[in-house]
């Protein structure tokens, strides 16, 4: 893979989801210089973006306003490549936007994954696969993201409902320490099966800095290479994530802007 396919393949992580998965309500626009997605059913910049703008000279101004009436009343933000980001900086500072976080892209050529053991050898790594598996998953994950209590049974059966589809191309992996759970993981494979896209993560307060999240970053890898992927992905926050998987051996090929309006 050249350097153009690895930057295709960690920018795909926005839009390069199962297809039966794909609820017919969400909208998109797909096309050379413009990518963006809206979900009108969820009024939060997280589920509706702009993940490629790359319009330049008179089309610049016209693709924005078409982009403000493509979301309508709907909040949104924009994930840019830095030199998209800086063409579009004047247009979105004038109506109120701003960054609000930058990450590297970053990417890692399976082929030169040693195997290395982790650290944590008290602690289990685990596929999420049984109902207890998922409610582990639900319970460690709200307890770092302080999710409500009320939420959880919701947030129970859309796990379920996707670890059971014979569709998935991805998954969830718990640490397990003494049987209970201290940190989850997940991740998703492109259409082709030669990308797994590395999601979200996260260590219970209690057991972070023991070198938890890199051991679950080297399962993934394990876990890629087994399903004969080629490369490994993940868009990560600078200053977070991204200094610790560069020392586990990624490379960043990009970066990007994270736009948001704050009025």
């Amino acid at each position: 893979m050249n350097k153009s396919d690895v930057i295709k393949a960690i920018e795909a992580h926005h839009w390069d989801y199962e297809k039966e998965w794909i609820p017919a309500y969400i909208e998109t626009i797909e096309e050379d210089g413009l990518r963006a997605i809206k979900n009108p059913r969820m009024h939060n910049v997280l589920s509706n973006k702009v993940v490629e703008f790359s319009s330049e000279g008179h089309q610049l101004v016209q693709q924005w306003e078409r982009t403000k009436t493509f979301f309508g009343n709907v909040p949104f933000s924009l994930w840019l490549e830095s030199m998209q980001s800086e063409l579009l900086s004047s247009l979105l500072e004038k109506d109120g936007f701003s960054i609000t976080e930058k990450y590297d892209g970053l990417g890692f050529m399976l082929n030169q994954f040693k195997g290395k053991r982790g650290i944590n050898t008290n602690i289990d790594y685990i596929d999420v696969e049984s109902d207890e598996d998922i409610r582990n998953l639900v319970e460690v994950s709200s307890l770092i993201w302080e999710y409500p209590k009320d939420q959880e049974e919701s947030l129970f059966n859309q796990r379920k409902s996707y670890i059971t589809s014979p569709y998935r191309n991805g998954g969830y992996i718990l640490g397990l320490k003494d049987a209970k759970p201290v940190a989850y993981s997940n991740y998703r494979y492109s259409s082709d099966g030669k990308t797994m896209f590395m999601n979200g993560s996260g260590v219970l307060p209690g057991h972070r800095h023991q070198g938890i999240y890199s051991d679950m970053v080297k399962f993934r890898l394990a876990h890629a290479i087994s399903r004969g992927a080629l490369l490994a992905t993940c868009q990560a926050r600078r200053g977070h994530s991204s200094p610790v998987l560069r020392k586990l051996g990624f490379q960043k090929y990009s970066t990007y802007d994270y736009w948001v309006y704050k009025g």
